[in-house]
C-alpha cells in the first residue's frame, strides 16, 4: 500500500498477472539544494539523516543523491573516509 507522501506514492506497480506485486524503480532526478559532507570513519546513514534532516528515517535521501552507490554500506565504507558525498535538501520542491 502506497501512502500519501511516500517516496513510492507515484511509482507504478508491476503487473500482478506476472506473479510479482512489487513496485517498479522510482525515477530519480538531480537533487537540488545539495551540500557536501566529508565522510568520517564514524558516519552512518541514519546518523547523517538525523544530523541534516532531524529524522533518521530519511537516510534514503542521501542514497538518492549519490547514485553511484547501490548499497548504503558502500557509501560509508572505510575506504571512503575523507571523501565527499552529496547531502540533498530534505524534500524536493513540489512541481
Amino acid at each position: 500500500m502506497r501512502r500519501k507522501g511516500s517516496r513510492y506514492e507515484n511509482t507504478q506497480a508491476f503487473s500482478e498477472e506476472k506473479g510479482f506485486s512489487g513496485y517498479r524503480e522510482r525515477r530519480l532526478s538531480s537533487p537540488r539544494g545539495v551540500v557536501e559532507h566529508t565522510v568520517l570513519h564514524t558516519d552512518r546513514l541514519d546518523h547523517l539523516a538525523n544530523d541534516y534532516y532531524k529524522s533518521d528515517r530519511r537516510w534514503w535521501r542521501v542514497m538518492d543523491a549519490n547514485v553511484e552507490f547501490l548499497y548504503g554500506f558502500e557509501l560509508l565504507d572505510e575506504g571512503m573516509h575523507g571523501d565527499v558525498v552529496a547531502i540533498p535538501a530534505s524534500r524536493e520542491p513540489r512541481k
